[in-house]
């Protein structure tokens, strides 16, 4: 009888020592603006960015690097704030790589731009010399594979030797297409064979005809955090991490708790600015990037809101709509915060991560300090609570 009581309280003891430290590792931190800013000059032959920011590391200097029309690559010295180069790529012919919508960068000789048009990856430099042509067309099981998806929530990552990059639905796979589109493929540089990921893609529509009317989407967002590929999808509360080998699966819940339940519409006889309007209205799960600084994951979130009457719904869409949070997981996928940033100031389409802290974008066309000749950071410090 002893033991049994003397077991009873070692489980009681143990029971509350697990609950006390489960809430001690939610809401312990916060994401915290700063007084520190980076101000990039725009030109007047430049276009502020609207997605795709890349920074790296050449001789020990760190820069900022992002497309521009469609036909050039600019470079900024990060510590000066300054303009270096300008990388002009070639459209058509033999060096061309067609329009930049998206890159990836090591550093300045080695730069990978994928094409939008074909399943082709262009190794090239900062002369627009092309080097390799990385073609992809298959994989080992004969599906036909698509250009890289946009960059705005899925960035070609490179893993050594071979490239990650996202699939759009495949509209190859017939009636099996919205079940059966991949997620993403993995291409090995050498061989340019690809082998699709297990994930799939999920939407919540029957009937495929409706699919290019939903106000918010099946896509979603992934990032490498040096040993698996972090997904998240725009309507379901569960991260998911894929092992590079593809073997393993394993899927945290990260719901926002600012977001109830995400939502989607098929809207059907509606102008352009009625579904943007939408799009900017509902509640869906943005990026997720890795901060390999501070070894937390943050999960950008949009609420639902209610728009007023815009000029340009467009223009609100691309600056990151009217408002966001980001959730802040932990090594171990464990939500240890969420952070809910006021109305039109910041872009979270924008936001790069440094030693010091998360860049986020202040150059939202709402604020009333925009100016579209500054591409301008706020740097947000993760706080202890």
């Amino acid at each position: 009888m002893k033991n049994m009581i003397l077991l009873f309280i070692i489980g009681i003891i143990l029971l509350l020592h697990s609950c006390a430290t489960e809430s001690s590792i939610k809401d312990t931190f916060l994401l915290q603006p700063t007084d520190t800013y980076l101000n990039f000059p725009i030109d007047e032959d430049t276009r502020l960015p609207k997605y795709c920011l890349w920074t790296f590391e050449d001789a020990g200097k760190e820069y900022l690097a992002f497309p521009n029309g469609g036909k050039e690559i600019l470079f900024y010295d990060i510590e000066s704030e300054s303009l270096l180069k300008k990388s002009e790529y070639m459209f058509e012919g033999v060096d061309g790589v067609g329009y930049i919508h998206s890159f990836a960068i090591t550093d300045f000789d080695h730069i990978y731009i994928p094409s939008m048009n074909e399943p082709i990856i262009y190794e090239t430099d900062t002369t627009s010399r092309i080097r390799t042509k990385i073609r992809y067309g298959k994989t080992d099981k004969g599906l036909h594979l698509l250009p890289t998806e946009f960059c705005i929530n899925s960035p070609m990552i490179i893993l050594g030797d071979h490239f990650y990059i996202s699939q759009y639905r495949n509209r190859g796979l017939g009636e099996k297409c919205l079940t059966e589109s991949p997620r993403g493929v993995m291409i090995d540089r050498i061989t340019e064979k690809g082998i699709i990921t297990p994930l799939k893609y999920i939407i919540p529509v029957e009937n495929m005809q409706d699919a290019h009317l939903l106000t918010s989407g099946d896509g979603g967002s992934v990032c490498f955090d040096g040993e698996n590929l972090v997904y998240s999808y725009e309507l379901i509360d569960t991260v998911y991490t894929l092992s590079t080998d593809f073997s393993v699966i394993k899927k945290y819940p990260a719901k926002s708790k600012f977001i109830e339940e995400t939502k989607f519409e098929v809207v059907r006889n509606a102008t352009l600015e009625q579904k943007l309007k939408r799009i900017c209205e509902l509640p869906i799960y943005g990026n997720i990037i890795y901060d390999k600084y501070r070894d937390v994951y943050y999960r950008f979130t949009f609420p639902e809101v209610e728009m007023d009457k815009e000029k340009s719904y467009l223009d609100i869409f691309h600056s990151g709509r009217k408002q966001f949070s980001i959730i802040i997981l932990d090594k171990n996928m464990n939500i240890v915060g969420e952070t809910l940033f006021p109305e039109y100031t910041y872009n979270p389409n924008l936001v790069f991560i440094r030693k010091d802290g998360l860049y986020l974008s202040i150059s939202h066309v709402k604020r009333l300090d925009f100016d579209e000749n500054t591409l301008r950071f706020q740097k947000i410090e993760l706080v202890e609570m």
